[in-house]
């Protein structure tokens, strides 16, 4: 088994589930060494992880996210295996929004996170992936310089998927992340101006574009924000607030799409 090196980038961490996480790396049935590296630099999430990279001693390097805490203690083994293949140089973990904290969320946050209540399977994003570092270094790293705090994943995504093979193990985390109907919105924002960058850099050959770019039209992309909204779990007054709620992401989503479009930077 081969050793590994943790990332866990810091931004105002919630201690108590910071020490869960620790604990539960822990706790971990993995037979290799671990190298544990909590980045607290104020220097962005993708400079934040590529500094611990570059900081880091072993070969396999993970990134795991300061609010999201492995589900089981076979998690690393399982995340890991597959890069024992030359050809796999990364896995990534599936992701869970925990009902019981979701329950506890104001209306406009459930509305507009209710289509996190479901396993998720990312592409490729930083709660819980596992990668070959010289691949990463190969890459040169994550794209700090044009993404902040979102795309820098997808952007890496896109980079890897052209060097080998990226597997998904089904092994999961658990994203405690604690949103407000402020910092919800502020979310949907943050993404839509990443989008736009990711789209501004690589165009068509991003699979989807064109449904981001209809969603960042005003009045005509409004529909779209109803895709995967369950109705069921949010009741009949989410369902009503979803309404307008969803018009004015509609118009927020303009606005951060295009401001990265035409700077071909996240910067919110």
């Amino acid at each position: 088994m081969v050793n590994v090196s943790i990332i866990i980038p810091i931004y105002n961490p919630d201690k108590e589930i910071l020490d869960k996480i620790i604990y539960s790396i822990k706790k971990q049935k993995f037979q290799g060494k671990v190298e544990i590296l909590k980045i607290d630099k104020k220097i962005g999430l993708a400079n934040s992880i590529n500094y611990g990279i570059n900081k880091s001693k072993y070969p396999i390097v993970i990134t795991l996210h300061q609010d999201c805490i492995p589900e089981s203690e076979r998690w690393l083994e399982k995340l890991v295996e597959p890069l024992e293949k030359k050809e796999v140089i990364c896995t990534v973990s599936d992701v869970e929004l925990p009902k019981s904290l979701w329950d506890g969320f104001d209306i406009i946050s459930k509305v507009l996170s209710v289509k996190e209540q479901k396993l998720l399977t990312p592409l490729m994003d930083e709660k819980g992936c596992a990668y070959k570092k010289d691949v990463l270094l190969e890459a040169g790293l994550f794209d700090g310089k044009n993404f902040r705090t979102a795309g820098e994943d997808f952007d890496m995504y896109f980079k890897l998927a052209k060097k080998g093979k990226i597997e998904y193990p089904h092994t999961k985390v658990i994203h405690n992340h604690n949103y407000n109907w402020k910092s919800r919105l502020r979310k949907e924002y943050q993404l839509s101006n990443s989008f736009g960058a990711l789209v501004r850099i690589y165009g068509r050959k991003m699979s989807g574009w064109y449904f981001g770019a209809v969603k960042s039209l005003p009045i005509i992309g409004y529909p779209l924000f109803f895709k995967g909204l369950n109705l069921k779990k949010i009741g009949f007054v989410g369902a009503l607030l979803s309404i307008p709620l969803m018009l004015f992401v509609n118009i927020l989503y303009c606005l951060g799409f295009w401001k990265g479009f035409l700077t071909g930077r996240q910067t919110v």
